[in-house]
């Protein structure tokens, strides 16, 4: 005979109801107690928790409760090419912290390239990192009334909009080397976009007759080529201004391998305030919020999603001198 020590069938999982019982209190108000949709007071809410956790129950399932209203419970987020996504620091940094608060409502985060259609069921979608000017998804998103939040892109009607003040910054960071004495100043642009344009038309406000070099991408490799090609031609400037640190890097390496001093030969400047533990250099750069930007987005996506208005965001930005940029060397 078996003792009765032993169990001998499945044991089976805590359930609310179970919660409920186990804590003296109706099924609703232990699930108001967990949800916050109606008020509890603060003793019959301890002792609902309380009870969950003597039981090993852990919450409500965030899936469970997202298809009860009609959601999926994820958010699509566009990165451009998934394959080029994760080289970007600047993007990387932007991603965790809408991961972060999408993670903390209960919400998945599906990244998409942004070539194709959406052919999932999305509560909202944020599309950033991209540069485009047009995708062929948003028609479809605005036709199933999918919110959808743009981080530093096209000012699309029905969007909610975050965006960093591109043209302050780089004023600033054109300032800076106007002070040091640089007039002969170039820059190595990004692909045409709203940030690149911005970026560029800040710059101009110093410096109008500044020689373009690019476009490039935010790469190391492909800006170190663009700036070899440049110099090979002939060109030439006491700086170069880069779109993305991870450009400014690519022309700090590419300066180096031709025998140049930075800063003494060449001024070299970024734009993003990036850790880049690797360069020996800490670079000139215009530090944007990108945790914060990322956050906002986050935010804009959860307040779309409960039918809740929200107003279009610009986040600051400001110059970080490093050892990059120097006095402009003399004839």
């Amino acid at each position: 005979m078996l003792s009765s020590d032993f169990v001998t069938g499945p044991v089976r999982a805590p359930t609310l109801a179970d919660v409920a019982s186990a804590a003296g209190v109706s099924l609703s108000t232990a699930s108001h107690a967990f949800s916050g949709t109606k008020p509890v007071s603060t003793a019959t809410r301890e002792r609902v928790l309380a009870a969950a956790a003597s039981l090993g129950w852990t919450g409500p399932n965030p899936l469970a409760r997202n298809l009860r209203r009609g959601r999926s419970g994820v958010v699509g987020i566009a990165v451009g090419q998934l394959s080029t996504a994760f080289r970007d620091p600047a993007a990387l940094a932007m991603l965790d912290a809408v991961s972060e608060e999408l993670d903390a409502a209960g919400l998945g985060l599906l990244l998409m390239p942004d070539d194709e259609q959406v052919g999932v069921p999305l509560d909202a979608v944020i599309y950033d990192i991209c540069g485009r000017e047009t995708w062929g998804a948003y028609d479809e998103l605005v036709a199933r009334d999918v919110p959808l939040v743009v981080v530093e892109g096209p000012a699309w009607p029905g969007a909610t909009h975050i965006d960093i003040d591109h043209r302050t910054g780089a004023a600033a960071l054109a300032r800076h080397l106007h002070d040091l004495g640089h007039r002969r100043v170039a820059t190595l642009t990004l692909e045409a976009s709203h940030p690149q344009r911005e970026r560029e038309a800040g710059l101009r406000e110093v410096f109008t007759d500044v020689d373009v070099i690019g476009p490039s991408a935010s790469d190391v490799a492909t800006a170190q080529e663009a700036v070899g090609l440049w110099w090979d031609a002939g060109h030439a400037a006491t700086a170069v201004v880069c779109q993305s640190d991870v450009q400014a890097a690519g022309v700090v390496v590419e300066a180096r391998r031709r025998g140049l001093d930075v800063p003494g030969d060449v001024s070299i400047a970024g734009f993003d305030g990036v850790d880049l533990p690797w360069l020996d250099v800490e670079l000139t750069t215009v530090v944007q919020p990108l945790g914060e930007k990322g956050r906002a987005a986050a935010r804009a996506v959860l307040a779309r999603i409960d039918g809740e208005h929200t107003e279009d965001v610009v986040l600051p930005v400001h110059l970080r001198v490093g050892g990059s940029t120097g006095p402009a060397p003399t004839p």
